[in-house]
C-alpha cells in the first residue's frame, strides 16, 4: 500500500515546489525497505495466535505471541542501532544534506516502530477484534501523517516533517499497545513465554511472507526511484500522484478482503473447510467487481481530483490514466485469492512469484521507460500485475485450502 504522505499531495505542493515534493518521495521510499526486518514472523504468528484462539486454545496463542515479541525486540533493536549512526554519517549517494540525512534515520526509525507495532494488530486480529484494531492502527497511520503536516506548515524542512511524523507514531504505538492487552483476552506483552522452538516452527511460513514487502519494495518504490533516475523529480511527482489515484480502487477492495483474513484463518483453525470454500468463492467474485466498477468511475473522476489535490500543478494525461487504472483493476481483482492463501500460511509458491513479478515490473519499467517514457513504465505496470494475478489466482483456485466436496486438500494443508 502507498504510505498517506503520498495520498494527499496536495498539502506537500502548498508549501513546496514539485521537484522539492518529488525528492521528499524518494527519501521516503529508502526506509521502506527496513520494512522486510521482521521477516514476516509478524503476520506467520498473528494466523498461527488466530488460529489457537479458533480451537480456544489462549496459552498457545501467548506462548506465540510473545515468542515473537522477543524476536522483534533483538530484531529492532538491533536494527536501530546500525541504521540511524549509517543514515546519519554514510548515507546513500543522493542523500547530500544533513536536513535529508536526519529526515532519513527518523523515517527509518518510523518504519521500525511499525514493525514492532504489528504485534498489536495481531493481538487484536487474534482476539477478535479485528475492526477496534484496523481502526487503532488506521489512526496511527494518520497521526503520523498529520504529524507529517505538522512538520511541514511550522518549519517546512524535510527533517522536521519526519521527526514530527515519528512523534506521533510512537505515541500512537504505545497507545495501541495498552488498547491490545486491555481485557481478558489470554494475551499479555512481555517475554516470560516465550519458545525459541515456536520462533524457529514460525521461520519457513515467515521467510515467505518477507518476500512479499520485498516485492512491495520492488514495484513500488523500486519504480519510483527508477523514474526519478531517469526523468528526475517532477515526474516521480506527477508519477505516484497518477499512482495513488489509481490504487484508491485496489484500497477498498484490500480493506475489504483484509477484513476476511482473521475470518479465514479462525474456520481454518477450526477445521470448518467447507465454510472457507464458499467464503473465499463468493468474496472473490465480489472483490473483483469491486476493483473493475471502482476502476471505471474513477477514470472519469481524476481530472477533477488532479486539479483539487495538486492546486493544478499536475495535468491530465489520459493515456496515462488509463493504464494506471488498469494496472490498478487487475491488481484488486487478485486481492483475495491472496488474502486466503496467506491467511493459511499457504503462501510459499505465491511469494516466490511475487518477487519475480517485481522484478519484472522493474525491468520492463527501465526497457519500456526508455522508449515510450511515462506511458512505458505503466505500461510495465499492467503487465507485471497481470503476470502475479494469473498466477495467485491459480494458486488459490487449483490448490486452495479445501476440494469441492469440503474435505482437506492433500497437497496445501497445514500439518
Amino acid at each position: 500500500t502507498l504510505s498517506l504522505h503520498d495520498a494527499l499531495p496536495i498539502l506537500f505542493l502548498h508549501y513546496w515546489d514539485t521537484a522539492t515534493y518529488g525528492t521528499w518521495l524518494m527519501l521516503s521510499a529508502i526506509p521502506s525497505y527496513l520494512s522486510m526486518a521482521d521477516v514476516g514472523m509478524v503476520t506467520a504468528a498473528g494466523n498461527k495466535m488466530t488460529m489457537a484462539m479458533g480451537k480456544g486454545d489462549s496459552l498457545e496463542a501467548n506462548r506465540i505471541f510473545q515468542s515473537a515479541q522477543m524476536f522483534m525486540v533483538i530484531v529492532c533493536s538491533a536494527l536501530a542501532l546500525l541504521v540511524v549512526p549509517l543514515m546519519l554519517a554514510a548515507p546513500p549517494p543522493a542523500v547530500a544534506t544533513m536536513d535529508q540525512r536526519i529526515a532519513l534515520a527518523a523515517l527509518s526509525i518510523g518504519v521500525l516502530v511499525s514493525l514492532f507495532g504489528g504485534l498489536s494488530e495481531a493481538a487484536f486480529k487474534s482476539t477478535k477484534r479485528y475492526a477496534t484494531g484496523t481502526m487503532a492502527a488506521t489512526l496511527v497511520r494518520w497521526g503520523e501523517w498529520m504529524g507529517f503536516m505538522l512538520g511541514l506548515v511550522a518549519v517546512g524542512s524535510f527533517a522536521a516533517v519526519a521527526l514530527t511524523g515519528l512523534a506521533v507514531r510512537l505515541a500512537g504505538t504505545v497507545a495501541c499497545m495498552v488498547l491490545a492487552r486491555s481485557g481478558r483476552q489470554g494475551l499479555s506483552w512481555g517475554i516470560q513465554s516465550a519458545d525459541r522452538a515456536e520462533i524457529q516452527s514460525m521461520f519457513k511460513p515467515a521467510l515467505s511472507f518477507m518476500a512479499f514487502p520485498l516485492a512491495n519494495a520492488l514495484s513500488f518504490q523500486g519504480v519510483t526511484l527508477l523514474v526519478g533516475a531517469l526523468f528526475g523529480p517532477v515526474a516521480v511527482a506527477l508519477f505516484n500522484t497518477y499512482r495513488t489515484i489509481a490504487r484508491v480502487a485496489v484500497q477498498v477492495t484490500a480493506i475489504f478482503s483484509h477484513s476476511l483474513w482473521p475470518e479465514f484463518s479462525r474456520l481454518f483453525g477450526q477445521g470448518a473447510m467447507a465454510t472457507v470454500n464458499r467464503l473465499f468463492l463468493r468474496s472473490a467474485a465480489l472483490g473483483a467487481a469491486q476493483s473493475l466498477l471502482l476502476s471505471v468511475v474513477l477514470y472519469f473522476l481524476s481530472p477533477w481530483m488532479l486539479r483539487l489535490w495538486t492546486h493544478g500543478a499536475i495535468e491530465f494525461v489520459p493515456s496515462l490514466m488509463l493504464l494506471m487504472l488498469l494496472y490498478a483493476a487487475v491488481g484488486g481483482i487478485w486481492h483475495v485469492p491472496r488474502v486466503l492463501l496467506m491467511a493459511t500460511n499457504q503462501h510459499t509458491g505465491l511469494a516466490y512469484w511475487s518477487i519475480f513479478a517485481g522484478m519484472l515490473s522493474v525491468g520492463l519499467a527501465w526497457l519500456l521507460g526508455g522508449a515510450l517514457q511515462l506511458n512505458g513504465v505503466g505500461t510495465a505496470m499492467l503487465l507485471s500485475e497481470l503476470f502475479i494475478a494469473l498466477t495467485c489466482s491459480w494458486l488459490a483456485y487449483s490448490a486452495k485450502t479445501v476440494n469441492h466436496t469440503g474435505n482437506l486438500h492433500p497437497k496445501t494443508a497445514l500439518q
